[in-house]
């Protein structure tokens, strides 16, 4: 990983847009040059990012992601600042728009709901699990593919997602009310997507629609 001081930092962020801050201080940076930069600081003393930092699984998830052909950033850069005591990870700009805006504007839904309930399907197949999933951490691409952004929270599993991992990363896509009235007024479009491109059982498929409906009630 490479090391920068205060002074390389600051010229790495002048100029920049910021796109996400908090009360720690910035988040997410767009250089306006095709290339973004995520900030990640240790939150507790005693943690397991004092091993492996969060950028460097960042930069690995991303790895593993694009090796399944799932659409995600390319990392170009990680970077520790010691002066601000942050990792870094620059990476290549993902075109697209938010999902939530996506659903919230389009006026043909029933579609992209269906390439939603697809895609969740084919990550959950492939053993991707997102804890940070929801509709703002996925984009609908210009090519009308989705891709994944915000990696770090993730678990990448050598074989498909068992049922009770699938209903609780559920609980995870569909934590936001925004997100959760969308679904219930497309319900059917999202769930059957879903269940066709999964390799569920009859069983099974009724586990997870019955989890999926108890969040939404």
């Amino acid at each position: 990983m490479e090391e920068i001081s205060l002074k390389e930092y600051q010229r790495l962020i002048k100029n920049v847009e910021v796109i996400e801050k908090d009360g720690f201080g910035l988040k997410v940076l767009d250089t306006k040059k095709g290339e973004m930069i995520k900030l990640f600081r240790r939150k507790r003393v005693f943690s397991t990012a004092f091993l492996k930092p969060y950028a460097a699984r960042f930069a690995d998830n991303a790895k593993r992601l694009t090796s399944l052909n799932i659409p995600t950033v390319a990392v170009n850069r990680l970077v520790w600042c010691p002066s601000i005591k942050r990792h870094l990870v620059i990476y290549k700009r993902l075109e697209g728009a938010l999902l939530r805006d996506v659903l919230t504007k389009e006026i043909n839904k029933e579609e992209v709901f269906k390439n939603t309930g697809t895609f969740i399907a084919e990550l959950h197949e492939k053993g991707v699990y997102f804890r940070s999933a929801h509709f703002k951490n996925i984009l609908v691409l210009p090519n009308g593919q989705l891709g994944l952004i915000d990696v770090s929270d993730m678990q990448i599993k050598r074989s498909s997602l068992g049922i009770d991992l699938r209903k609780r990363n559920f609980q995870h896509i569909l934590r936001y009310e925004k997100d959760k009235t969308l679904v219930r007024n497309h319900f059917k479009d999202f769930f059957s997507s879903y269940l066709t491109a999964s390799q569920l059982d009859e069983n099974n498929a009724h586990k997870v629609e019955q989890t999926i409906r108890s969040i939404l009630a």
